[in-house]
């Protein structure tokens, strides 16, 4: 899979005068906008919560022609909502994440991830991106392998030895 992301400060240059937003203050508006998400994302223009979960909620949205069903997944401890598609689209999921940049003000960021379809074309269309995709795949794989290793080195050193000591 694939995810793009794009972060932003959360406060504009313009608005340093005033005292900035707190990452709490920040989390109940991106709580309010998972469940009233139109009057925060233009391309929206229903919202209608199906369900509700100990950890979340199912919600049905309106975007252009489109319907989408996605589960929505507050993590307050991690400042990340998630949202999952349920249906056959060519995003799997989108995250809103609360973070903060190098001047210490509070950033959102938003990811998008993408299913395997979408990821294929550009992969097929985009040199630079495909060779991009298999270093990584192939770091990401050697990474593994190595993590593998030292946890099964560490299991073998932690394990009890016998009585003559092997």
């Amino acid at each position: 899979m694939l995810t793009l992301s794009w972060t932003r400060p959360v406060v504009c240059a313009g608005q340093s005068g005033s005292p900035g937003p707190t990452k709490e203050s920040l989390w109940q508006a991106l709580l309010h906008k998972a469940e009233f998400p139109t009057g925060y994302v233009p391309a929206i223009t229903q919202c209608r919560i199906n369900e509700r979960y100990p950890d979340g909620f199912l919600r049905e949205i309106r975007r252009g022609n489109s319907t989408f069903l996605q589960r929505v997944i507050p993590q307050e401890s991690a400042g990340r909502i998630t949202y999952r598609h349920l249906d056959d689209t060519d995003i799997a999921e989108i995250r809103n994440e609360i973070g903060e940049d190098a001047d210490g003000r509070l950033t959102l960021t938003l990811s998008i991830t993408l299913t395997e379809r979408p990821v294929a074309a550009v992969l097929a269309q985009n040199t630079y991106l495909r060779d991009l995709d298999a270093d990584f795949h192939a770091t990401l794989d050697a990474m593994t392998e190595g993590l593998n290793r030292a946890m099964m080195h560490a299991d073998a050193e932690a394990a009890p030895h016998g009585p003559d000591g092997a």
